[in-house]
C-alpha cells in the first residue's frame, strides 16, 4: 500500500498571500476614499444647480422673486420667496394654483459651500443667518449681476458655480490648482 501525499499550503505561502493583499489594500483604499469625496463635491454642485433651477422656475411660475441662500456655516441651502425672511413667517400667494415653495437641504457630509471673496463683500444676511446669494426674478433673470460659489471638501479639487445675472443660467467648472488663474 502506498501512502498518498497530502497537498496543502504552507504557513509561509499563506503569509505571503496575506502580505500581498495588505499591500494592495493600502494602495487602493486611499484612491477609493478620494474618489468618494470627489463624488460628494460633484453631487453637492449638482444639488446647488438643481435648487437654483428650481428657484428660477418657481419665480417664473409664481410671478414673484425667489432667492437662493446659504447658511452661515455653508452646510445648508435654502430656496424661498424673496419676501420670506425668517422661521415663523409664512410667505403667501395671491394665486392658490401655484403653491409657495420653501425648501432647505443639507449638503453631503464634509462638503461646504462658500461665496468667492468678491461675492462675500456683497452678500446680504437676513436675521436668521442665511446669506442671500442670488434672487431670481419673475422674468427668469437675476437681481444680482452675477454670483460665484465654491463647493469644497478638504483634499478635493473645489468646484466653482457661476450664475449669470442676465440669463439666470448656472454653470459649474473645476477650480484650478492653487496659484492658478480662475477659469
Amino acid at each position: 500500500m502506498s501512502q498518498r501525499k497530502r497537498r496543502g499550503v504552507t504557513l509561509v505561502e499563506l503569509i505571503a498571500v496575506m502580505a500581498v493583499l495588505i499591500i494592495l489594500g493600502g494602495v487602493i483604499l486611499p484612491t477609493l476614499t478620494a474618489t468618494r469625496r470627489d463624488v460628494y463635491v460633484k453631487a453637492a454642485a449638482d444639488m446647488v444647480r438643481g435648487r437654483m433651477a428650481e428657484a428660477r422656475s418657481k419665480a417664473i411660475e409664481n410671478g414673484q422673486a425667489y432667492r437662493f441662500a446659504i447658511s452661515e456655516d455653508g452646510r445648508r441651502i435654502r430656496i424661498a420667496p424673496d419676501t420670506y425672511e425668517a422661521l415663523g413667517e409664512v410667505a403667501t400667494s395671491d394665486d392658490d394654483s401655484s403653491p409657495i415653495l420653501i425648501r432647505e437641504d443639507d449638503l453631503p457630509k464634509g462638503v461646504t459651500l462658500q461665496l468667492t471673496e468678491e461675492e462675500a463683500d456683497f452678500a446680504v444676511q437676513d436675521s436668521s443667518g442665511w446669506k442671500r446669494v442670488v434672487t431670481f426674478l419673475a422674468d427668469g433673470t437675476c437681481r444680482e449681476d452675477s454670483a460665484e460659489l465654491i463647493v469644497t471638501e478638504n483634499g478635493v479639487t473645489p468646484v466653482l458655480i457661476t450664475v449669470r445675472g442676465l440669463t439666470g443660467v448656472t454653470t459649474t467648472s473645476k477650480m484650478p490648482a492653487a496659484g492658478g488663474a480662475k477659469p
